[in-house]
């Protein structure tokens, strides 16, 4: 049997762990600490990926939202067609300039591009009826 001495080298060191820590369930007790507050943390950075806005969207009733951007846009479309059929000559003109240019201030380029494709078929939809109508052929 080996008896540890005070002069050993590292008994200082090892008195010092014991006396900082005083008991074991202490030790044990902050490993566990440290150990649920690692996990959380990975937890937390777990659900983060996870996350995207379509529970977002579910999560602040997002349909309720864009239902009511909707309504709201119907209105303002119908307020603005109503004082463009009351203005007439050149105050109707310089409200339509106006409005041209907020429109291209705030319309998005991708959308832009389908009206665009949209009106190269409305340009051409005269000149095909002629043609079916020369051809005598009914179009639906």
């Amino acid at each position: 049997m080996d008896v540890i001495a005070e002069g050993d080298p590292g008994f200082k060191r090892t008195k010092g762990l014991m006396n900082r820590n005083a008991t074991l369930s202490q030790v044990l007790r902050e490993a566990k600490e440290k150990e649920e507050i690692r996990t959380s943390s990975e937890v937390t950075v777990e659900t983060d990926k996870k996350t995207h806005y379509g529970l977002l969207f579910d999560e602040f009733q997002g349909l309720s939202h864009l239902e009511a951007l909707e309504m709201l846009s119907r209105e303002s479309e119908i307020k603005v067609k109503s004082i463009l059929n009351s203005l007439s000559g050149e105050e109707l003109e310089t409200l339509k300039v106006e409005l041209e240019q907020l429109k291209e201030a705030f319309s998005l380029a991708e959308f832009c591009e389908e009206e665009e494709e949209e009106k190269k078929g409305k340009k051409y939809r005269p000149r095909m009826d002629q043609e079916v109508s020369d051809q005598a052929i009914s179009r639906e």
